[in-house]
């Protein structure tokens, strides 16, 4: 005989015990008896053998060997962090989550500091000029600025690293982080002029000009 919450079962006997789990009495030859769990019940009262799974409404119930148990999991319609139905979308932080099913969450995109949506695994130029990227790196996500992308000139035409172009009366390159730099200035008919230097040209003299960063262009009567 099996004794269990005030009640006695004889050897072969099943109950359903906490609703959950279905108990066996085992009676063995030397007429002690012991209480083993042979399956799992569903909230909807289904049966489910020791080291199986079953799919109920919107979860996924799993009866575990071993130190029996009965875990539930997000099944397939099942909602992300019991909120988000599957397919919708969130932001947290400065990233934006997908829900998916199971009750996967999965990273979409990243925002910048200024609220550049940028895809995951892409990179976009941001309002401060420079270009970043949303990036897995060793298994988490980095949004960093991305080192290879190119340039746009003051057009829209695209530039690679490298490419110098003129803006204006300005001579540009393309450098990393997708930001060009002047590296000089241009006169129509005349031709280039490094930084700092003048050039005349009949009566007129150029100048191009650079301090602290603060790129000039004048043109000046020669004397």
């Amino acid at each position: 005989m099996c004794a269990h919450e005030g009640k006695q079962y004889t050897n072969g006997t099943t109950f359903i015990s906490q609703g959950s789990f279905r108990m066996k009495c085992v009676t063995f030859k030397n007429l002690t008896s012991t209480l083993e769990v042979v399956s799992c019940i569903t909230p909807a009262g289904i049966e489910i053998p020791i080291g199986s799974q079953l799919e109920e409404g919107d979860k996924v119930y799993e009866c575990t060997s071993g130190n029996v148990t009965l875990k539930s999991t997000p099944g397939q319609n099942g909602k992300c962090r019991g909120t988000y139905s599957v397919g919708q979308e969130w932001i947290e932080d400065s990233f934006k989550l997908i829900c998916e099913p199971y009750g996967k969450v999965s990273l979409k995109s990243c925002f910048s500091k200024e609220g550049t949506e940028i895809p995951l695994g892409e990179a976009r130029r941001v309002p401060a000029g420079y270009a970043m990227e949303c990036v897995m790196v060793n298994g988490n996500v980095a949004l960093q600025t991305a080192k290879n992308f190119d340039c746009e000139t003051g057009t829209g035409e695209t530039k690679k690293i490298g490419e110098t172009w003129n803006e204006g009366n300005f001579v540009r390159r393309c450098a990393h982080y997708g930001v060009s730099s002047i590296i000089g200035c241009y006169v129509d008919g005349v031709g280039s002029i490094g930084l700092n230097q003048n050039m005349t040209s009949g009566d007129l003299l150029y100048m191009c000009i650079n301090q602290n960063d603060q790129f000039k262009f004048r043109t000046l009567r020669a004397q």
